[in-house]
This record gives structure tokens, C-alpha cells and sequence, in this order.
């Protein structure tokens, strides 16, 4: 074999081996520097802080009065649209099918609404509007129904009564549920009305 096959026999050797040295090194090295990597990705994200701002409200806050009187009959000029009246005076009021008049008191709690929707309840096949608060008015709400038990409230928007359920309890939670015999129709209504919607 003469000197320069020899020499690039050794060479091919070295680079060979070179290249097996590092094949093996590069895994090795990831392995043990990981942890380090990690520690330092997680140094980052610690340090770099996100905030989620809420979606703005875009609901109107909701007027909350006890009823003092009624459901009456509707006579001639009952649901014509009462003159201003501030939240702190009685005011009466039909109910947005323009089926009874109601007599309130004054306004004894706002509530916010983040969402309201209607849809038809596949287990008692009747319509549903349902209505989410913020966690404030939750937390109000919730308070507020504790301390009026066996009362009626009514939900009033626009001067006219959206809705006036009896209190039976304490009512929790940030998601309501308001059912009873209204029609498809009369349920996107009072959803459009508790929304606010023009």
C-alpha cells in the first residue's frame, strides 16, 4: 500500500469517526441540556404576562322593581308610554304583550347582562330565554332573590314589564333560565326586548 492510499485510508478513518462522534454527542447533549432549555422557556413565559380584557358589554344594564300591584286588566290608555320617570319613583307599566298592566315600586337592584337567548327546551318542549350576568350582578341578583322570596319582580325595560316571575328561592349563578307559555315568537321578543335591541 503505498503512502497516499495510506494517508487517505486515514483520513476517510478520522472523518468517519468524526462523523460518529458527533452523531452520538448532538443526541447526548440535547438530552442533558433540555432541562436547562426548559428552565429558561419557563423563566420566559413567567416573565411575559398576558391579559385578557373582557368583551365590552354591549347590553344595556336591566331595571329589577317589585311589583306592588297587579297583574290588572288592561283598560284604554293603560300601555301608552308612561312620561319619564325616575328610577326611584313607582311607576305602572304593561307587560310586553300588552296583556296585563303592572303597578312597581321603585327600582331595587340593575342587573348586566353579558348574553340572552331563546330556544325551545327539548325536555319540556316549551320556550326558554336564557339569560347570562356578570358575575357582579350574579352575585347581586343572587342576594337580592335571597331577601324576596315569595315576591314578584319584574324585569323592565323600555317602560315595559319583559318579565315577572315570583321568587320561590334563592336563585345562584350567573346563567338564568326564564320559561313558561309563550310562543316561539313571543320568546325571540322578549330576548330582542332583554337585549335591549331597537
Amino acid at each position: 500500500m503505498t503512502d497516499n492510499s495510506l494517508r487517505n485510508r486515514r483520513i476517510m478513518i478520522a472523518i468517519v469517526a468524526a462523523v460518529a462522534a458527533i452523531a452520538i454527542v448532538v443526541p447526548v447533549a440535547g438530552v442533558l441540556l433540555a432541562p436547562l432549555l426548559n428552565k429558561h422557556q419557563d423563566l420566559d413565559s413567567a416573565l411575559t404576562t398576558t391579559t385578557t380584557t373582557p368583551p365590552p358589554l354591549t347590553i344595556k344594564p336591566l331595571s329589577l322593581r317589585p311589583v306592588t300591584g297587579g297583574p290588572f286588566v288592561i283598560r284604554p290608555g293603560d300601555c301608552d308610554p308612561p312620561p319619564p320617570t325616575p328610577p326611584e319613583a313607582p311607576l305602572r307599566i304593561c307587560d310586553i304583550l300588552k296583556s296585563a298592566v303592572y303597578e312597581l315600586g321603585p327600582q331595587a337592584l340593575t342587573v348586566q347582562l353579558t348574553d340572552v337567548d331563546s330556544f325551545l327546551n327539548p325536555l319540556t318542549a316549551k320556550q326558554m330565554v336564557q339569560v347570562t350576568m356578570t358575575p357582579e350582578s350574579a352575585r347581586a341578583f343572587a342576594e337580592f332573590t335571597s331577601s324576596h322570596i315569595d315576591q314578584q319582580v319584574a324585569f323592565v325595560r323600555a317602560n315595559v314589564v319583559v318579565w315577572a316571575p315570583k321568587i320561590t328561592e334563592r336563585i345562584d349563578g350567573e346563567v338564568l333560565q326564564l320559561s313558561g307559555d309563550v310562543s316561539e315568537e313571543q320568546a325571540r321578543e322578549i330576548a330582542r326586548m332583554l337585549k335591549d335591541e331597537a
